[in-house]
């Protein structure tokens, strides 16, 4: 089991308490740590009040369960599994946070509630951060290609031999996402059952995808397990681009 089980208190006691990450702060610069011995890129952002990590990147950290919701910039939750101590190097300087852990991000996020206990002090100039007399170097990252998560909504059967839209939502990255349509990927989910290319807009709220069922078997989706990868109209399109591109190359050049 991912996360201890206590008993939940008395509904009139429960308290959550939610707070907010503003995936698009100005104030996000990155920096080289290891988690659990392995070399982790690792965005601090003070625009987030929590720190979180994915679950993929620390896949034997005891969780418990946890008092806050996160939520991202169009109030939508992410789902988490939990909390826990999570033991980091950076720079040669050793460090422990309290995070949330989450599935269906792929990162680790240090946000403003550990630089904060930390007492972090940015310097911008100089690419620096200062903990006392500990400095750690940081910096900034530029992005070639930005992709989102699909993740299932709720649970649905694809019968055999048949193709269906399922109810989907895109999950939200550390990364600015100002874009509409997106297109997503096909890919094989198990053999003879894969996902279509599928163009969506990003600001409904109501999103599907096109699943193809091949199989002589009905296909289960579970709600919030991990269907697809999405990435901007724009770069497909590009993408495309570049293909006819070296296409009619190679048949001109032949």
């Amino acid at each position: 089991m991912d996360c201890d089980q206590p008993k939940p208190p008395a509904k009139e006691q429960a308290q959550v308490n939610s707070i907010s990450c503003q995936l698009v702060s100005p104030t996000r610069i990155y920096v080289s740590a290891y988690v659990e011995g392995k070399p982790v890129q690792c965005l601090l952002d003070s625009g987030c009040e929590r720190s979180v990590i994915a679950r993929s990147l620390v896949p034997n950290a005891r969780l418990v369960r946890s008092q806050y919701n996160l939520s991202v910039a169009d109030k939508a939750n992410l789902p988490m599994l939990g909390d826990t101590n999570l033991h980091f190097v950076v720079d040669g300087n050793e460090f422990e946070a309290n995070v949330l852990v989450s599935s269906v991000i792929d990162h680790f996020l240090l946000g403003s509630d550990w630089l904060e206990t930390n007492g972090g002090k940015w310097d911008f100039a100089a690419g620096t951060l200062n903990f006392g007399d500990q400095v750690i170097h940081a910096y900034q990252r530029m992005l070639v290609r930005v992709c989102r998560r699909v993740m299932v909504s709720e649970d649905y059967i694809v019968p055999a031999r048949h193709e269906a839209n399922v109810l989907v939502k895109m999950s939200d990255t550390d990364i600015p996402h100002p874009v509409d349509e997106w297109v997503i990927e096909t890919k094989q989910l198990k053999s003879r059952v894969m996902t279509a290319r599928t163009l969506i807009d990003g600001n409904r709220k109501r999103l599907v995808a096109r699943v193809c069922n091949y199989s002589d078997e009905p296909y289960e989706l579970k709600a919030d397990s991990y269907l697809a990868r999405a990435e901007p109209w724009n770069a497909f399109q590009s993408q495309v681009r570049n293909y006819l591109t070296m296409y009619l190359t190679a048949v001109m050049t032949y």
